[in-house]
């Protein structure tokens, strides 16, 4: 007997937790959606403008639960946390949400590597998980940066505050490098042949150097990682994926795919450049030079 009314008590405790667990997300009577989502100032979160919008609400009724004094079956007591965990998952709440970035927020928007540029590599994967650095702006937002043009200080509107001795310090280390990156970028375009072209890792490209550059020009110990980080990681990733979609293009014999290859690889270029360009000042150093 004993026996028994312990199992029961721990089917209770199940039912009432997973009540418990939906009611958090809820009000007694409602759930309430709204069109906004995490992060939706940030520009990747406003692709389709509906954020500039007012938000919509709207209204789903939550099952009636029948009071715990009633007899109840077993079948009864794990329909009921059954049921209330399903009306939370078909509710315009989680129903609205289009898809997860690879790094796990939630966006009512379409997410994908092509999204917010169509221009972006199609090499790369769903997850992130083929480029140099897997924590960039689309690992973030779900979606592709725009290009900046050389020179540009409109995008992004903002950058984050550094020292700048410590700009200086890594301008000083991996200044040399990076033009040295740039000037190898430059070339790719004229080269016919596959095998001339060296793989997307190969420390010729220097990319790993212009991800450290990067570091210590958009971040620092009171920052931590900033979107503008990610944006300046996302174009290095497209550096690297290019490379290996002009040596695809080339191997096939695709003239025209490997023209645009080496095109997106100019503006990926330009943009990082630009990107760090900004923070360059009289105290820090000379500014790069962009690629015509």
């Amino acid at each position: 007997m004993n026996s028994r009314v312990h199992k029961w008590q721990i089917i209770l405790a199940i039912v009432m937790s997973s009540t418990k667990v939906c009611l958090a997300f809820t009000s007694p009577q409602h759930i309430i959606s709204s069109s906004s989502t995490q992060l939706s100032s940030h520009w990747a979160n406003r692709l389709d403008g509906r954020f500039d919008e007012p938000p919509t609400y709207e209204a789903v009724s939550l099952p009636k639960v029948k009071p715990l004094t009633e007899q109840f079956t077993r079948r009864s007591l794990l329909t009921l946390g059954i049921g209330a965990t399903a009306t939370l998952l078909s509710s315009p709440l989680v129903a609205n949400a289009a898809a997860f970035a690879p790094g796990g927020t939630l966006l009512d928007r379409e997410v994908g590597p092509l999204v917010g540029n169509p221009e972006a590599s199609p090499s790369r994967r769903n997850d992130n998980s083929n480029v140099l650095f897997t924590q960039d702006n689309y690992f973030k937002f779900g979606a592709a940066a725009q290009w900046i043009p050389a020179g540009s200080t409109e995008f992004p509107k903002t950058m984050p505050f550094v020292l700048s001795q410590q700009r200086y310090d890594a301008l000083k280390k991996y200044g040399s490098r990076v033009d040295k990156a740039r000037d190898t970028i430059v070339q790719i375009g004229s080269i016919s042949s596959a095998d001339d072209v060296p793989n997307s890792d190969d420390p010729i490209y220097q990319l790993r150097a212009l991800g450290l550059l990067a570091n210590s020009f958009l971040a620092s110990e009171n920052t931590g990682t900033t979107n503008e980080l990610m944006l300046a990681r996302w174009y290095i990733n497209e550096l690297y994926l290019r490379i290996g979609d002009y040596r695809v293009a080339i191997e096939k014999g695709d003239a025209e795919d490997a023209k645009i290859s080496s095109t997106c690889l100019n503006k990926a270029m330009n943009s990082y450049l630009t990107l760090l360009n900004r923070s360059i000042t009289s105290k820090v150093g000379d500014p790069f030079g962009y690629i015509e």
